[in-house]
């Protein structure tokens, strides 16, 4: 005897494929965007390439690398980590700058430097240093590359390659801050402006370009807004530099190397 199947019971039936399809629909979904995510997130042999300090190592170090580090995305204006944080990592540039200040005792805040593309900050951990000595915050919209220091710590004692690697970078880091106190300490306040401008120049369009406001260059040469506002209207009036909303033009970079050529001109005759 053939069971009798009602209205309702059709009405049952179909309503429960419907909702099986929809189930299975979205569990397909759901794994093509948590595949997409995956892939964005990880960090290719070609990214790592991109790193000076990367840049010789073999295929095999590197693989070793993007497995372990992390890809990190920051807006414009967040800080990355606060000046007494642990430090816990090194950070790579991969897309975007950040900015490097720190605050004196007197709560004045200096900027030491921008790390824009490649650029190795946080390197605390090379140092055995246990706490930041600075704050990191993105200039604008930044993508980093992050190796932890576990990870730091398990390679260096494993991988003669990644050793080198990080002498390079560990290098690097004592030259940057030989720099800065050379700069802080012996020039002119009129020559960490001009250093400021040449550092951080964009030079591959016509005539190289400084996308800094004034505030922020400031910061970077170790002084106020009044004061590079003044010797910017200097370099504009010796036809050194344009001043544009929001970025400076160098017109004559090779007058910004010290002595400045808007110094001659004030001077006597």
């Amino acid at each position: 005897m053939c069971p009798v199947v009602t209205g309702d019971t059709a009405l049952a039936r179909r309503s429960y494929q419907n909702r099986t399809k929809y189930a299975i629909l979205l569990i397909v979904v759901s794994n093509v965007l948590r595949y997409n995510m995956v892939a964005a997130l990880q960090i290719s042999l070609d990214n790592l390439r991109d790193i000076p300090a990367f840049h010789a190592l073999p295929d095999e170090q590197l693989m070793s690398l993007a497995a372990v580090m992390v890809r990190r995305q920051y807006a414009a204006g967040h800080i990355i980590f606060m000046e007494g944080d642990q430090a816990e990592s090194l950070w790579f540039v991969a897309s975007g700058r950040v900015k490097i200040i720190k605050q004196s005792l007197h709560g004045r805040v200096q900027g030491l430097c921008l790390m824009d593309r490649g650029k190795c900050f946080g390197s605390c951990p090379l140092f055995d240093m246990a706490k930041n000595p600075a704050t990191a915050q993105a200039l604008n919209d930044v993508t980093l590359f992050v190796l932890p220091e576990a990870a730091l710590e398990h390679m260096k004692a494993h991988d003669p390659h990644l050793v080198k690697a990080l002498l390079h970078i560990y290098s690097q880091r004592l030259e940057h801050l030989a720099r800065v106190s050379e700069v802080l300490g012996a020039w002119t306040v009129p020559d960490r402006i001009n250093d400021s401008l040449l550092t951080y120049a964009d030079r591959d369009a016509r005539d190289p370009v400084v996308e800094l406001t004034q505030e922020k260059l400031a910061s970077l040469s170790g002084t106020v807004r009044e004061v590079v506002s003044r010797h910017l209207r200097l370099l504009e009036k010796a036809g050194i530099v344009r001043i544009e909303p929001r970025r400076i033009v160098i017109l004559n970079i090779d007058a910004l190397m010290p002595p400045c050529a808007c110094e001659d001109q004030r001077k006597p005759a």
